[in-house]
């Protein structure tokens, strides 16, 4: 009897260990699990500050972008102004001496790689390139203005450019018609709007077709294409300047027809 006692005493003892062996067993793993979700959460709050962190350092990065294209913009419309300032008053050019009589090459002006033009319209004068490899004209436009006029579109532009000292000058005319310009550094095409205007440049007093655009950072506000010229000019780019600048008060030379050409 007392044999079976202790058996059954040992017995109680063993399985109450194993019992206490078990739940501490189960205990730590517990602990384990929790200190593997704390290193994660504290892994994804690290990459959560490192990312915000990133995207800061990238806003900064792209102001700073933004700021410099901004600059180089100022720049290069600076410089341009600067050139052509340079252009409408070179030093020491005895241009009136080289024109005293225009040069004619098989009963046609010369004209030279850069003129002065005369535009009837607002009584001004402007820097222009003469430009053998376009076909039409183009003419300096900001700030155009759409409008109808006795049942006609009319446009009212500013030819504002740095030669004539930031000062708007502005101009008012029909639209004869609406050409589409593909973009170089793109697909996409501008619609722009093609006017005409009476021009002089030396002898010649011409209407032609300027299209509009902005070309402010352009050197000169005025660019004169083929359409202009083919049966009237040859041009010498080697000169510039042939013809002086038009002046309504000074006479006609003796033989010069100051009519417009037909």
């Amino acid at each position: 009897m007392l044999f079976r006692c202790s058996l059954i005493s040992a017995l109680l003892l063993t399985v109450s260990g194993c019992t206490l062996t078990s739940q501490h067993q189960h205990q730590e793993t517990l602990n384990k699990f929790d200190n593997l979700a704390a290193q994660s959460q504290q892994q994804q709050q690290a990459l959560t500050e490192t990312f915000t962190q990133q995207g800061a350092t990238l806003n900064q990065l792209a102001n700073k972008v933004t700021a410099l294209e901004s600059q180089l913009s100022v720049m290069q419309r600076t410089q341009a102004k600067v050139y052509a300032n340079m252009a409408t008053n070179p030093p020491d050019v005895k241009v009136k001496e080289k024109v005293v009589r225009v040069p004619v090459n098989d009963g046609k002006v010369i004209l030279g790689g850069r003129e002065f033009v005369w535009f009837d319209a607002v009584e001004n004068t402007f820097q222009s390139r003469v430009d053998t490899g376009a076909e039409t004209s183009s003419l300096n436009a900001v700030d155009i203005q759409e409008f109808e006029r006795d049942g006609d579109t009319w446009v009212k532009f500013n030819v504002n450019h740095s030669e004539n000292n930031d000062q708007p000058v502005f101009m008012e005319m029909p639209v004869k018609r609406w050409v589409r310009i593909r973009q170089s550094s793109s697909d996409s095409t501008e619609r722009r709007p093609v006017v005409e205007a009476w021009i002089r440049v030396g002898k010649i007093h011409e209407k032609t077709e300027f299209t509009l655009a902005d070309r402010t950072n352009m050197e000169y506000p005025v660019l004169l294409g083929r359409e202009f010229f083919k049966d009237l000019a040859v041009v010498d780019v080697s000169q510039v300047h042939i013809h002086p600048q038009y002046q309504p008060d000074t006479p006609t030379e003796p033989g010069d027809d100051d009519t417009p050409n037909k």
